[in-house]
């Protein structure tokens, strides 16, 4: 198999290839990684000296997702790719993990729930093969440090990865503490809800927003690598779906929250949706979800021990 000379020339013999969020288009996952270099000869995707790290959200709105967790789950255990999860799968983890009742750990919302619903169609009544994916899911790590690098799905916060180390036991989280992270009033919510979803801000409640699906929004997602001080909704404003006034942010709205250091290691990150960009939006963070899953495209980073981002690294594939 030929490899695509103009994204292999001086790329070093190792490295990692970071693919952002996929969301169950199994067909532009497969594309790219015959872009990227990779080939299925042995029964999973690999490639002779890289590794893919997949940064999350690997199921929901797409039409395969069933066949992308096979992929990246053959991938993970021949050693071929590391992964770590998302905020869907999170919920599909949440739901379909039930309380002793009978009732699922979290109820998601009615878009969520819908979702999940098709997700769990996929598998066609399957229930003992839809779990065994479920438990596998809970064997992900909620991020990675390789080589200088750190990934994780939304937030990087040294205080939040500190706790959350204590929610795995044998290599997987524990049900108890699936319980503690849906439940608001435990010490291990917040961190775990930034470390997946980043963090956000109330919206004050005389403005009234609407997304591009037409659902009313209160909450934000902000920058969390700058200080939030005399800083506009706009400005602040990242990875969301709907445009946000231009004025300061009201002291009363603004929480504390731990700003990502200038000099601190590269952090690659999905969940924002960004599509067209900034993908790069500060020297030490990089965004690899360019909003596949709403008409965008499929993105990877391709690093191979750079001190700096370098925009050219990128690879993309669009929606088929």
């Amino acid at each position: 198999m030929e490899i695509d000379k103009q994204y292999t020339a001086s790329i070093q013999k190792t490295g990692y290839d970071i693919i952002g969020d996929i969301h169950g288009y199994h067909l532009e996952m497969e594309l790219l990684l015959k872009r990227l270099g990779y080939n299925n000869e042995s029964g999973y995707w690999k490639h002779s000296y890289r590794k893919a790290v997949f940064v999350g959200d690997f199921i929901n709105r797409g039409p395969e997702s069933r066949k992308v967790i096979d992929s990246i789950r053959s991938m993970v255990i021949n050693e071929s790719a590391y992964a770590i999860l998302g905020n869907h799968e999170v919920n599909a983890i949440t739901y379909f993990t039930q309380r002793s009742n009978g009732k699922p750990l979290k109820m998601p919302r009615n878009g969520n729930r819908k979702l999940l619903d098709a997700f769990a169609l996929e598998y066609h009544y399957e229930y003992e093969k839809l779990m065994d994916d479920i438990k596998w899911l809970r064997t992900l790590p909620l991020y990675l440090e390789l080589d200088g690098i750190r990934i994780v799905h939304a937030y990087w916060n040294a205080e939040h990865i500190t706790k959350l180390n204590s929610l795995y036991e044998n290599g997987r989280i524990r049900k108890k503490y699936l319980k503690e992270i849906v439940n608001k009033e435990s010490p291990l919510y917040v961190p775990f809800t930034e470390t997946i979803k980043g963090v956000e801000f109330r919206l004050p409640k005389d403005i009234v927003i609407k997304d591009s699906n037409n659902i009313a929004r209160t909450n934000f997602r902000v920058k969390w690598w700058v200080n939030p001080k005399g800083h506009t909704f706009k400005s602040l404003s990242y990875g969301n779906k709907f445009s946000l006034p231009n004025y300061t942010i009201p002291g009363e709205l603004i929480h504390e929250y731990c700003v990502y250091p200038e000099d601190a290691p590269m952090v690659f990150i999905g969940h924002y949706c960004i599509g067209q960009g900034p993908l790069v939006p500060s020297q030490n963070i990089c965004c690899v979800d360019a909003c596949l899953a709403s008409g965008g495209r499929l993105a990877a980073y391709r690093y191979s021990g750079e001190k700096r981002i370098d925009e050219n690294r990128f690879v993309f594939i669009d929606k088929q």
